[in-house]
Formats: C-alpha cells, sequence, structure tokens
C-alpha cells in the first residue's frame, strides 16, 4: 500500500467498513446489516465537520474537512454526494504544500460507490482522478473511466459514512471492500469500548471501531487505524487516530462550521506528549 499523506489521512479511512454483499464478505453481525431501514444515516445536507491533523510531534500539521454536499438524482440513481478536504499548514506545508480534494458519489439505500472523484494539489502539480466504479457484470451510467470492483465496493470517504450510519450497539462488526484510487483492500472495521473523549470541539461520549485492512487474505503491515464516533444521532466522527508507515496520525474534530476550519489553522508545533483519547 502506498505511504502517502494524502491518502493516509483522507483514507483515515480511515475508515471504513461496510456491506456485505459479495459472498466472500460475510458478516459475523449479531443481527443483519443489510437493511437499509438499519442503515438509515441521521445525516443532514450541509453538514460540515472540520478537523486539525497531528502528524507524530507536530500539533496542527494539516487540517481537514468532511462535508455533505447534497443528495439527490445523479445519472438517473439517488445518491449522495460527499466531500473531503486536506490542507498542510506551515511549517510542515513548507517541506509538503498540499490541498487535496476528494468528491464521493454514493448511493441513497446502501452507501456503496457510483462515482469517485480526486483533485490532488501537491508540490504545485495537478493530478486528477474520475472514476466509474462497476460491479462485474454492470454497466457504467457516466462517461468516466471504469473502474471494475467487486460488489458493494465503497471509496475511503463512502465507507465513513457507512460506519456513521451503521448501529454499533447491535454490530459487533462488518467486513467490506474499500477503493482507495488506485486499489481494492478488504476492510474490517470491529466495535470496541465506548469512553469520554475530549478534543477541540468537546467532550463527546463515543464507541471506539477499530479498523484493519487486508490485500487479499493478508493483513496489510504497519498501517492500522482506530476511529471513535461519538453516540449521538449522527455518529459523529470525533476522533482518529492512525497508524503508518510515515507516521502517526491523530486527528481531531475542531469544529462544525466552516468559520471555524480557518481558526483552527494554526502552525504545527512540537507536542510535548501524546495525551490518550480517554485523558480529561
Amino acid at each position: 500500500m502506498k505511504a502517502h499523506f494524502s491518502n493516509g489521512a483522507i483514507r483515515w479511512a480511515l475508515i471504513g467498513g461496510i456491506a456485505l454483499s459479495t459472498p466472500w464478505f460475510v458478516s459475523h453481525s449479531k443481527s443483519s446489516a443489510r437493511s437499509d431501514d438499519a442503515r438509515a444515516p441521521a445525516f443532514r445536507i450541509g453538514e460540515i465537520l472540520n478537523y486539525r491533523v497531528d502528524w507524530g510531534r507536530y500539533t496542527g500539521a494539516a487540517t481537514a474537512q468532511l462535508q455533505i454536499i447534497d443528495r439527490g438524482d445523479f445519472d438517473g440513481a439517488a445518491a449522495w454526494h460527499f466531500r473531503a478536504k486536506v490542507h498542510t499548514s506551515e511549517p510542515i506545508r513548507t517541506l509538503y504544500p498540499m490541498d487535496d480534494q476528494i468528491d464521493s458519489y454514493a448511493m441513497g439505500g446502501n452507501l456503496t460507490t457510483r462515482e469517485f472523484r480526486e483533485r490532488l494539489t501537491e508540490f504545485g502539480k495537478l493530478e486528477n482522478t474520475e472514476a466509474s466504479l462497476v460491479s462485474p457484470g454492470g454497466s457504467a451510467v457516466s462517461t468516466e473511466p471504469r473502474v471494475i470492483v467487486p460488489s458493494g465496493t465503497h471509496d475511503a470517504l463512502s465507507a465513513i459514512y457507512f460506519l456513521r450510519a451503521t448501529d454499533w450497539k447491535n454490530v459487533r462488526e462488518v467486513r467490506v471492500p474499500v477503493f482507495d484510487g488506485q486499489n481494492v483492500y478488504q476492510m474490517l472495521a470491529e466495535s470496541g469500548m465506548a469512553s469520554a473523549i475530549r478534543v477541540p470541539a468537546g467532550t463527546y461520549q463515543a464507541t471506539k471501531i477499530e479498523i484493519h485492512l487486508f490485500d487479499g487474505d493478508r493483513e496489510v503491515p504497519d498501517e492500522s487505524f482506530n476511529l471513535w464516533l461519538a453516540d449521538d444521532d449522527a455518529r459523529t466522527p470525533v476522533l482518529c487516530e492512525a497508524q503508518l508507515t510515515m507516521g502517526n496520525l491523530r486527528i481531531e474534530l475542531a469544529g462544525n462550521s466552516a468559520s471555524e476550519a480557518h481558526a483552527g489553522a494554526l502552525p504545527a508545533t512540537p507536542r510535548a506528549h501524546s495525551s490518550h483519547p480517554g485523558e480529561s
């Protein structure tokens, strides 16, 4: 797997767990995860979540934002439009200037990805990727390049929202295929303990979700993710800790308005120590 700062930050993915629609991905959940009603998301159009990204010793190495743009007809089918943005901050920006945006168009019922768009601007170089995800035997409904993926595949961004839509009080784990923009991996997400989590946006009671990535039957080495979802109606992602080959990332909810995103974009400074997620 590519140890890429933007992929690592967005793919905190980090993400996701998902929909067991192919026979190989067997759910071990206590209750069925196939019901669209059980996964009905408590999302709202216009939701904006802003995050501070700490990298190793540096607090505020980058900022990230998740946004629900719209829900409506997309090439003849109902779909959600999700967006993620990541920007590095000084002094890390001097070493790694990055302004990335990912757009995901996810099917309204099960949040599987219909179309994926990635706009990466790093070191002043722009790279665009657009793909229509199609299951074997399926047909693309757009003119974008087709990528053949297993049925029920999510991209890393739609996977975050699928995790939020999962009823973790009744589901122990989910397994799903996830497309990271280049390759398809198998993702296992397991629910853990609930605890009080303190982040810049406040203190939340949140459930820990442990995430593992697999390439075939082999777990991807040196990459693991822990995601904490608040016990609110929207299951808001309040914290993610990612252990990657390029270093450890801690992604904390900083606010829920666009204006607060700018307030959180502070220069990166060495942190004296890394506090436990549950410390108060």
